[in-house]
């Protein structure tokens, strides 16, 4: 009971100073992915930090850029082997889910394209294909791939052909018109 107290205290010490160091999760993320073999302290603060926002992005998942995050971490999941493209914005809820059932055609975990705008509530399981530029419907469950420039809505998912899908996260900063692409806020 006293280590797990003594845990409960060193925990957010320990983030805390890695957070000085690295400045944001990402960093430490990538520090982690650069050793060899990586360091147990860094690992635990690391999926410490996502499970105090109810959720877990797993360290090894790879990503092209840092995504958007419109309301944070909370209730993420994003499973280890999954791969997720640049300028890719996530709201609240998301399921990135691998499936690992034995002999299961869909055996494996999401592929993400650039620019992709995925709603709140939505789940994409399994060794799946999301193609660039498309958008996910909140609450929208993608267990086959979607080609680029596609729309899924609703449960059943329906795949709704598009074209030149704009799926930039714009709002306003500071009163100024702004959008997220390659970990930056950008003006218009």
């Amino acid at each position: 009971m006293i280590a797990k107290i003594i845990e409960k205290l060193i925990q957010p010490l320990i983030l805390l100073i890695l957070f000085i160091k690295f400045k944001n999760i990402w960093a430490i993320k990538k520090y982690i992915m650069d050793q060899e073999i990586p360091k147990t302290i860094f690992v635990a603060a690391y999926d410490g930090f996502f499970s105090r926002c109810g959720g877990w992005i797993s360290y090894s998942a790879e990503f092209s850029s840092v995504p958007c995050f419109p309301h944070g971490y909370f209730g993420i999941f994003i499973s280890s082997t999954a791969k997720i493209g640049s300028n890719v914005v996530i709201f609240q809820q998301v399921t990135i889910g691998s499936n690992s059932l034995a002999g299961n055609k869909k055996s494996g975990s999401p592929t993400i394209g650039d620019n992709v705008y995925i709603g709140a509530g939505a789940k994409i399981i399994g060794n799946v294909v999301v193609g660039d530029n498309c958008r996910i419907g909140a609450n929208a469950v993608v267990y086959q791939d979607m080609p680029a420039n596609s729309v899924a809505v609703s449960s059943p998912t329906k795949i709704i052909q598009k074209q030149n899908l704009d799926n930039r996260f714009i709002t306003y900063r500071n009163g100024e018109k702004v959008f997220f692409k390659d970990g930056l806020w950008i003006g218009e």
